[in-house]
């Protein structure tokens, strides 16, 4: 008997047969997939897969651009309980080198059985001198007609693989069992109020847990129709995602924060061309979310017909295969306006008005069926409800740890709980998330989380918005750390040099009362992203530093 995952998967393509199972827009135009085709492609590859020797349990890594065959390929693996991961593809922003220099280290580490790609990245994956080992290499283009059977597959089975950003590549691969992965979606469903008739508009790429779960296994386990917009599209047309919720009346979308702050900045001054007053929920998560953004964004786009109660907020990572809070639907998110002083870890935040300083927080909702919440002390103890503290999480989608990883998974997963290394609190019952722990920079005793000071520096004139980083120097003159800030200027800036970090600096000790010690201005474009988008501030340490010595 085959798990629920599957057998909601098989249901689906003989009950929905030519309905559609997903529109898939690209460069080339738009796309339809129905159910039936999808039905044709799982079997042509898992046959493939099957021809080249691959059995139960053997890892299958996914090198694709946007086309159709991404479905197939990840789900052709999963039939014959194969473990499929997709792999994000190469930009034309990166360096190659560092590219596949990074996935040379995991095809290393992992020994998949199978490596997948369309030819236009095996020619540059050849071309980098990857070398696959004893993995086996599929051409995407080389895959033919096919049939083969779907095998029993457990539910306690490893499903899939998802994978952490990198700045180049992939960190650490996420194991979730199809239990796993079933019992979220039921969960998270349940969250949502999920209907029978909602439908899914996504920009977001397949390789990030956000655009893996919301956007692929969840339409597909409750059939459910969705659109797919290539990423690295919508970076050039952002609203391909308004057009295509207008297109098919779209009702859920998720999206980080700094998407809201790129729509609102792009989009907002044609917010009349758009109809948005099908959405339910359009719900901001992956990264701390702003009630600024909130505000914002409504602002931007009341015209539209968007309602202010379907700006909703999530919590998710991959290790619980994806949802671990949600606001309510079609409840305007709560705020609560804290005092910064009050923002330390172990603490109980403190109510202060906006007018006398206050800082205003987003809530990200209540934790969905079947999670449950602690917050830990720097030694890893319980605290006390109310008071700042690191999220710890127990669900019973759970991930089972990291694929080949035992030391990582025993940092991180003890005793049925994961600590996620990400600071926050609860408040009637509503979690509130400040940061990451490795986000937060002390100086001089003050608690400043990282994403705050870049927010702000954002909105500077001069400073290209999103394209800041700030970290923490150890310092050894105080003792503490120094803040460093590095920014890219605006495209058309006439401000100098020397005003510009001025300003920074103004700026950095009016709101934080701590001066950065060095501001380092850059041209656009300088920054290194993460796979998934976002600026990596480890990445443009590293590099800083380095060629600071360099010049040493």
């Amino acid at each position: 008997m085959l798990n629920r995952f599957l057998t909601a998967l098989q249901q689906n393509i003989i009950a929905k047969g030519d309905g559609l199972f997903c529109s898939q827009v690209g460069a080339g135009g738009r796309t339809d997939i129905s159910w039936a085709r999808l039905g044709q492609d799982i079997e042509r590859y898992a046959a493939a897969y099957r021809e080249v020797g691959v059995t139960k349990g053997d890892q299958v890594l996914i090198f694709m651009r946007h086309v159709p065959d991404l479905y197939g390929s990840f789900f052709g693996a999963m039939v014959i309980g194969a473990v499929p991961a997709f792999m994000p593809p190469s930009s034309p922003k990166q360096d190659p080198e560092l590219y596949w220099g990074s996935h040379q280290k995991i095809i290393e580490k992992i020994s998949p059985s199978v490596i997948i790609f369309s030819n236009d990245l095996f020619v540059e994956a050849e071309a980098a001198n990857l070398c696959f080992g004893s993995s086996r290499i599929l051409i995407v283009e080389d895959v033919g007609a096919g049939a083969c059977d779907w095998q029993q597959v457990d539910e306690s089975h490893v499903g899939l693989l998802q994978h952490s950003s990198g700045t180049t590549g992939l960190k650490k691969g996420v194991a979730l069992s199809f239990r796993s992965i079933a019992d979220q979606l039921e969960a998270y469903s349940v969250s949502l109020a999920l209907q029978p008739d909602d439908s899914i508009v996504s920009w977001l790429p397949l390789y990030h847990d956000m655009g893996l779960i919301a956007a692929l296994m969840m339409p597909t386990y409750f059939g459910l129709k969705v659109v797919h917009i290539d990423p690295f599209l919508w970076v050039r047309q952002p609203d391909l995602l308004f057009r295509e919720i207008e297109r098919i009346g779209g009702t859920l979308s998720w999206t980080p924060n700094f998407a809201l702050e790129h729509l609102a900045l792009v989009n907002g001054r044609k917010a009349q061309e758009y109809n948005l007053n099908t959405v339910r929920a359009m719900i901001n998560c992956s990264e701390p979310v702003k009630a600024q953004t909130f505000d914002r964004f409504e602002r931007a786009f009341v015209t539209s017909g968007l309602r202010r109660e379907a700006l909703q907020c999530c919590y998710a990572m991959a290790e619980t295969v994806f949802a671990v809070t949600q606001t309510a639907i079609a409840v305007t998110p709560a705020r609560f306006c804290a005092d910064p002083r009050s923002l330390n870890r172990g603490c109980i935040p403190a109510e202060l008005a906006m007018e006398a300083g206050g800082e205003q927080l987003l809530e990200t909702g209540s934790p969905i069926p079947g999670v449950e919440l602690r917050f830990l002390d720097e030694a890893g103890e319980p605290l006390s409800e109310g008071v700042i503290g690191e999220i710890s999480v127990s669900a019973p989608f759970l991930f089972s740890g990291y694929n080949k990883d035992d030391e990582r998974t025993s940092q991180c997963l003890q005793d049925g709980w994961y600590r996620t290394h990400d600071i926050g609190f609860m408040r009637q019952g509503r979690l509130y998330v400040l940061g990451r722990a490795d986000d937060m920079i002390i100086i001089n005793g003050r608690n400043i989380y990282a994403h705050e000071v870049e927010s702000l520096l954002g909105k500077l004139e001069g400073i290209k918005p999103g394209r800041v980083v700030v970290v923490g120097q150890s310092d050894p003159q105080t003792g503490s750390h120094a803040l460093l800030v590095l920014a890219e200027r605006a495209e058309g800036s006439t401000l100098a040099d020397a005003d510009l970090r001025t300003a920074v600096i103004r700026a950095v000790f009016s709101v934080f009362e701590v001066t950065p010690k060095r501001v380092v201005l850059y041209e656009a474009g300088h920054l290194i992203k993460t796979t998934s988008g976002k600026i990596s501030r480890s990445a443009n340490l590293k590099r800083y530093e380095e060629r600071s010595i360099g010049n040493g």
